[in-house]
């Protein structure tokens, strides 16, 4: 995991794949100066990376000037060289690995399935009302097969902002077995510059939270607002620069994008049938809270109250790119 996110979600990721067994969990802390190093280093299993100059001089000339994303998958593929464990698999911190199943058995069954890797598909989290309390809180879409055509008999209106129903990705992630000559890629690894054909993991699913707030996805929104339009158009493709650009162009105010991030993110009653009919919408309830707590000896603040607050703490220019800013 490359991360830059408050120290709450950090910890709760890095607790939970303790929980469910994980060898080795490498956290690259995108800022060398993060204060989430320290209690990371007092856990067990754990291996932190600060990604200074000397870090991204060991990994090439243009590494630290790189895309984000050549970024995160040159970290992962350096712990993906150096781990011990017998699987890997690069995790943003808003996604958490979910067993359908006892974890030691899935892992023992992927070892018969004959792979160079075994995708593991998303759910993406949904919110259920409108003001959140914790971080987890709601239900999970999962992605629609069908193309344009079922993209728009369920979702409508907004399908033009979504893949699949998601409004992160669908693709999901690849748990990788270790020793090959590969180079793991944000969602498929590679042998010698060819995406490789993996094969679905069926007792394993990501949850993703594609916004672990309300306010943490506009905020994702907002950075955009400092960026070009036409650096947008070559940064971003699909429905993630339709989601940025209309954002960016149409939202005139934070109760503009919070009404936006509501239209996308919000499940409302006959979108829920609808899904519901497909197969496409799970009610599940995840509560990793015992979990983490259990994993770290203690309990991070989980609360959306607690992340905000962080969020605005970190990021005011962001804050102060639309008018009327949301209730502290």
């Amino acid at each position: 995991m490359t991360a830059k996110e408050p120290a709450a979600l950090v910890l709760a990721n890095v607790g939970w794949h303790l929980s469910l067994g994980a060898r080795e969990v490498h956290v690259y802390l995108d800022d060398p100066l993060d204060p989430v190093a320290e209690p990371l280093r007092k856990l067990d299993r754990v291996r932190v990376v600060l990604c200074d100059d000397a870090h991204w001089q060991r990994l090439g000339p243009d590494a630290q000037h790189a895309m984000q994303t050549r970024r995160q998958s040159l970290n992962a593929t350096e712990a993906y060289k150096m781990t011990e464990a017998g699987w890997m698999i690069h995790l943003d911190a808003d996604e958490f690995l979910y067993p359908q199943g006892d974890m030691t058995q899935i892992m023992a069954d992927a070892y018969t399935m004959g792979a160079d890797f075994l995708r593991v598909r998303p759910w993406e989290r949904t919110y259920v009302r409108r003001n959140p309390e914790g971080l987890f809180e709601g239900a999970f879409r999962i992605p629609v097969g069908g193309g344009e055509a079922e993209n728009w008999r369920l979702f409508g209106d907004i399908s033009e902002f979504l893949t699949k129903g998601m409004t992160g990705h669908a693709a999901g992630k690849s748990m990788v077995q270790v020793g090959q000559d590969l180079r793991l890629g944000i969602h498929t690894p590679k042998k010698k510059g060819v995406q490789l054909e993996g094969r679905p993991l069926s007792d394993l699913v990501l949850l993703h939270f594609d916004g672990m707030t309300p306010l943490h996805w506009m905020m994702k929104i907002l950075r955009y607002r400092l960026v070009d339009a036409g650096r947008i158009h070559r940064m971003l493709g699909g429905h993630r620069q339709a989601q940025v650009l209309a954002g960016v162009e149409a939202c005139e105010s934070m109760t503009d994008l919070l009404e936006f991030h509501n239209l996308l993110k919000l499940t409302r009653r006959r979108m829920r049938i609808r899904l519901e009919q497909t197969g496409r919408y799970n009610s599940l309830e995840f509560a990793p809270h015992e979990a983490i707590t259990k994993a770290l000896g203690y309990m991070p603040d989980l609360s959306v109250d607690g992340f905000d607050a962080e969020l605005r703490r970190r990021h005011p220019e962001l804050l102060g790119l639309l008018p009327d800013r949301m209730p502290a």
